[in-house]
């Protein structure tokens, strides 16, 4: 197991599974997401190099390839189709022997210096000798092939006794920024969480000097002056902004004080000179501890983390975006969801522009991620769900920046099921629940500005011992599905038509396809185009009930089939009764009964 070195409980109450739920009704809209040239494909799974449980699972988009990170092992893949174009362990990667455990591993694509950026921590340090661990480093280019000695630049930076838990990155136009929480490695007792920068080489630079560090010398507080902050993550900026953003949620689980519900986030920024600003807190809707997800069989629920943001990305201008699991409200047992928020810089003031919950009536939502796509049109968000009637999945939703405040739009769209219970050996390691992820990633495509790629985790199949886990990684983007589908019956032919779905100027809809079914089979499709809002489908059979349905198709992609509508049967229209002429003005009308016929 690679674990954080110190956890606190992430439930409120006991973590077995708790009594069944019934399985969440698919909804009848088809989503308004789709994958992009259905880019959507396993990644780096348990025991590729190490046995390690959870994978904290991440990945980065750039202009050329996808690289995915876990705790064990960096995969770089094609941006074409996520095929693998070079792979190593961490340990090969550092040049470290592979006795050497690592975790909470960070990816990052840099548009303000065109190279990617890493960072993880040395995880089995020996305690009490002053050897605790991070790795920094940059590629020397854009290209993220290669080990260290072929284009990379690492470097360690050493913590001496204190153990950098949950280390975070994110970067503005000069600096990689760090945060995460200390603890003394021999007492487990929290030490205070911490800031750090360091200087990025100039552009075009390939030189692996030893870079500038500084940071935060005293324990970080929030806003408020006195509560001490935990889990600092800094944003992913998605420009070449010269501020640098961070964000923290105050604590929930009582990892620095009383278990309690929260309505604060904390905010900071690191300006192009390295010098740190305090910003007031943002206040939020109510949030507390979340309790532990149930899944379909096992003996223990699954850790749903304790209400620490996990990422964030984007820019002050266009929106920071970021994401934790919580339960929303009051500590109870219902289940845990993913609460999101977007925040805005106006000159130096912060402030919330909305948030909103991914949740389900039945089911627990964790592990979630959240990106904006880089032309600032809307926002991306990813999650794993699970019930005590179904296998855990990842899903996904989608909003457009004229989707209605604090909503995304209707519809799921399902990326990978797994294939069964998780029961590694972390699950009720000291009366815990079974590790899951603690993280997940979602990142702007700086090339396809529409898009958005990500990577979370499912399981292969029912674990034992061993972790089962592997990655899914995918790509994501926005697709118009119309609602109010219907049909009229005409003779030999049917009239179907639909509302569009809202526009998104930056991914139009190129044609929809209809569906036509008679029963189960689909006796054939009939095209419109973009524009259309209806089609006569011809060529029925009178008498025979059929149903429609309609798939959206756009540059990159095409919508889940819609769900069907009721039957819609062609009829002959009856003849019609004949009725006489009106007469014209120089024809007598009839003032008098007509005479009978002659016999």
């Amino acid at each position: 197991m690679i674990p954080h070195k110190v956890r606190t409980n992430a439930t409120s109450s006991p973590t077995q599974l708790a009594p069944g739920r019934p399985l969440t009704v698919s909804t009848p809209v088809a989503p308004r997401v789709t994958t992009y040239n259905s880019l959507n494909a396993g990644g780096i799974a348990a025991g590729d190099t190490i046995q390690a449980s959870p994978p904290d699972s991440t990945g980065a988009i750039g202009p050329n390839y996808y690289v995915e990170i876990v705790n064990s092992e960096i995969a770089v893949r094609s941006r074409t189709d996520l095929s693998t174009v070079g792979a190593t362990s961490l340990s090969d990667f550092v040049g470290a022997p592979n006795t050497v455990v690592f975790c909470d591993p960070q990816m990052q694509w840099d548009p303000s210096s065109t190279r990617w950026l890493v960072s993880f921590i040395f995880c089995n340090a020996q305690a009490g000798t002053g050897s605790q661990v991070l790795v920094v480093g940059w590629s020397q280019t854009s290209d993220p092939r290669g080990n260290n000695a072929s284009g990379w630049c690492l470097f360690t930076v050493g913590t001496g006794n204190n153990f950098f838990d949950y280390a975070k990155l994110g970067h503005n136009s000069k600096y990689m920024i760090l945060g995460g929480n200390f603890y003394d490695d021999s007492t487990l007792s929290f030490e205070g969480s911490s800031l750090a920068w360091v200087g990025k080489p100039a552009n075009g630079s390939t030189s692996c000097a030893l870079p500038s560090i500084d940071g935060t010398n005293t324990t970080l507080m929030n806003g408020d002056g006195f509560t001490p902050t935990f889990t600092p993550v800094p944003v992913n900026t998605n420009s070449a902004a010269s501020d640098g953003y961070i964000v923290s949620a105050y604590d929930p689980a009582g990892n620095v004080g009383a278990v309690a519900s929260q309505r604060k986030l904390a905010i900071w920024h690191l300006d192009s000179a390295g010098v740190l600003h305090a910003h007031p807190d943002i206040g939020v809707n109510l949030y507390s501890l979340p309790v532990a997800a149930s899944q379909l069989g096992g003996s223990w629920a699954i850790d749903t983390l304790d209400g620490r943001l996990t990422q964030a990305v984007g820019n002050p201008a266009t929106g920071i975006w970021t994401s934790h699991t919580v339960d929303d409200g009051a500590l109870s047992s219902t289940p845990s969801v993913v609460r999101w928020y977007e925040i805005k810089v106006s000159g130096t003031t912060a402030s919330l522009v909305q948030q909103g919950n991914v949740s389900s009536a039945t089911d627990w939502i964790f592990n979630g991620a959240i990106s904006p796509r880089q032309d600032a049109q809307g926002a991306m968000i990813e999650y794993s769900r699970s019930s005590a009637t179904i296998d855990t999945v990842i899903a996904a939703q989608v909003r457009l920046s004229s989707t209605p405040v604090g909503t995304m739009e209707p519809g799921e769209m399902l990326l990978d099921s797994s294939g069964g219970a998780d029961q590694d050996f972390s699950c009720g390691n000291g009366g815990q629940p079974c590790r899951w992820g603690d993280y997940s990633g979602l990142t702007p495509d700086p090339t396809n500005t529409n898009v958005v790629w990500g990577t979370n985790e499912v399981l292969d199949a029912p674990s034992t011992n061993l972790p089962e886990w592997h990655d899914r990684n995918f790509a994501l983007i926005y697709v118009a599905s119309p609602t109010s589908l219907s049909g009229q019956g005409g003779n030999q032919s049917a009239f179907v038509s639909w509302t569009p779905g809202p526009p998104d100027p930056n991914t139009p809809v190129t044609s929809y396809t209809i569906g036509v079914y008679d029963g189960s089979t689909e006796i054939k499709t009939v095209a419109a185009a973009a524009s259309a809002s209806n089609v006569l489908v011809t060529g029925l059979i009178n008498g025979t009930a059929y149903t429609f349905t309609i798939i959206t198709n756009v540059a990159g992609g095409s919508s889940l089939e819609s769900t069907h509508t009721g039957p819609v049967t062609p009829t002959r229209a009856a003849n019609p009764v004949s009725t006489p002429p009106a007469p014209t003005r120089d024809q007598p009308t009839q003032t008098s009964p007509a005479p009978p016929p002659s016999r």
